[in-house]
């Protein structure tokens, strides 16, 4: 309730909450980390994934898949994407000849992750439509064909929505092996 004694509208209670709870810098809030989703559907008993839809529909906030649940942001304080135009020139901008595929792949991967990270989203990074747009082909053929080639790493990503491409040699290790490994080794 409201000091007021009403109960807010789901508009109210969204904006209300990505005000509030979203921590500086950070101009969004996570879904399910920040505790909205639950929150919410106490509040209403309702699904807070189809307000949240219908709402950023509306205009009236900017949603942004992210691990884990989605990233909630008033308007125009979500990041930009970039087009797939522009994720392709900024793959290409390497130089003035053609890329083949397998190198489209590698720049890919270097140019689009974005720093501590050494992988890209295939899906989020925007690389999946733009191998599919400059070369006509299937991406995820490709990607498999090169990581059974040992030239990419691929990670699935839990939420099921593409993989986590990554140079050789720089995708996640479990701790756990590690630690076995020392184990055993001494």
């Amino acid at each position: 309730m409201t000091e007021e004694g009403r109960r807010l509208s789901e508009e109210e209670f969204v904006v209300q909450a990505i005000r509030k709870l979203r921590k500086e810098p950070f101009r969004g809030i996570h879904s399910v980390y920040s505790g909205f989703n639950e929150a919410f559907r106490k509040y209403f008993g309702t699904n807070p994934v189809e307000a949240t839809s219908r709402l950023a529909a509306e205009g009236k906030i900017e949603v942004r898949p992210f691990k884990g649940g989605a990233m909630l942001f008033l308007p125009n304080e979500a990041p930009k994407r970039p087009s797939t135009e522009e994720v392709i020139q900024l793959i290409l901008e390497s130089g003035t000849r053609n890329l083949s595929e397998e190198e489209f792949f590698i720049e890919g991967i270097k140019k689009l992750r974005k720093d501590p990270y050494k992988g890209i989203s295939s899906v989020f990074s925007g690389f999946n439509e733009a191998f599919r747009r400059h070369f006509n082909k299937d991406p995820i053929e490709f990607a498999n064909k090169m990581a059974s080639e040992g030239k990419i790493e691929i990670i699935p990503m839990r939420s099921g929505k593409g993989v986590m491409l990554y140079l050789p040699g720089e995708g996640p290790r479990g701790r756990k092996a590690e630690e076995t490994l020392k184990r055993i080794l001494g």
